[in-house]
């Protein structure tokens, strides 16, 4: 009887061993890279403000590194200064960043989040916590803790990615 346990097809370390030798590096990375952008296509539908994407990047950018020079915001959202300098002005259209003086180059300025631009990331980031929150409630408590685990490994993820080069 033990034997027909071992042997069958069902049992579960088979299964997982049948699993494991089949994983393709290429096919979870591409999966795993399918799954992430159709994630963020659907967070950025729900929150709709009229922002591009390198617009809503530059604006947390601003936020997260506080006042900077325009190509140091360039360099770190992984653009030209020339491409920077055209969402930059269109934010600034938006009341949504302000020009300061450098206070160690009264020649160059810096840019900073406006008050309304901060207002508009603090909406942005409820509207999609919700969407999430919302999605998550309708998942098995299961597919829950799965994501709660991976959120470390994804993080993980993410330092890694950023030290491979562009």
């Amino acid at each position: 009887m033990l034997d027909d346990v071992k042997s069958s097809p069902d049992n579960p370390a088979k299964l997982l061993a049948r699993r494991q030798a089949r994983r393709d590096p290429v096919r979870e990375a591409t999966g795993l890279r399918v799954a992430l952008v159709r994630l963020h296509r659907q967070l950025r539908s729900h929150s709709v403000v009229g922002l591009t994407p390198s617009q809503g990047s530059a604006l947390a950018r601003i936020e997260q590194l506080g006042p900077l020079r325009l190509g140091m915001l360039a360099e770190a959202e992984g653009t030209t200064a020339a491409t920077m300098c055209k969402v930059i002005d269109s934010l600034e259209e938006r009341t949504l960043i302000e020009r300061v003086a450098d206070p160690q180059d009264g020649r160059a300025s810096l840019i900073q989040l406006g008050a309304q631009g901060g207002a508009l990331l603090s909406e942005l980031r409820q509207r999609s916590t919700e969407a999430l929150r919302a999605a998550m409630g309708e998942m098995t408590a299961a597919d829950r803790e799965t994501i709660s685990r991976a959120i470390p490994v994804l993080e993980r993820l993410s330092e890694l990615l950023s030290r491979v080069e562009r």
